[in-house]
């Protein structure tokens, strides 16, 4: 049976309007793709970090409650699960802040072997961050010499 997998960021979005907050939503690019997949009945399982904190148990449960597989998710305790805060002006636009506390040791998991007919999405900046970039590389590269389909 053909596997899909999303590596990327997870963040907990919190939009503030007229500065005040308005909400607080699981984040990430990647994260909100796995998450349409899961929603679909899709067998979608996700490759990301983030705390063992109380906002980390909040996106875990999200991603688990919306059919996503966090089985190859890195939940670390030393840090905390990374926010971003959102501040929309008067059209809707945003702006962002980030803060991030991530561990010394990143991404620390065993990473799935994937095989021809399976899929893999990886992207936006945490593919390239210097201290994860090896380890996503080689995943990638892995992956796609066992006939996955790889794709940004």
């Amino acid at each position: 049976m053909r596997k899909i997998y999303g590596v990327g960021e997870t963040v907990l979005d919190i939009i503030f309007k007229g500065g005040q907050p308005q909400a607080a939503k699981a984040g990430g690019s990647v994260l909100n793709s796995v998450v349409s997949m899961g929603r679909m009945g899709l067998p979608v399982s996700f490759i990301s970090e983030y705390g063992m904190d109380d906002v980390g148990e909040l996106i875990d449960n999200f991603l688990n409650e919306n059919g996503v597989n966090t089985s190859s998710v890195h939940r670390f305790e030393d840090g905390s699960t990374s926010l971003a805060l959102a501040f929309l002006n008067e059209k809707n636009d945003a702006h962002y802040t980030f803060y991030k506390d991530f561990p010394g040791k990143r991404l620390d998991i065993d990473f799935p072997h994937l095989q021809k007919e399976d899929i893999l999405q990886f992207g936006s900046f945490y593919a390239i961050w210097p201290e994860i970039r090896t380890k996503i590389k080689k995943f990638v590269q892995a992956s796609h010499d066992n006939g996955a389909l790889c794709f940004i």
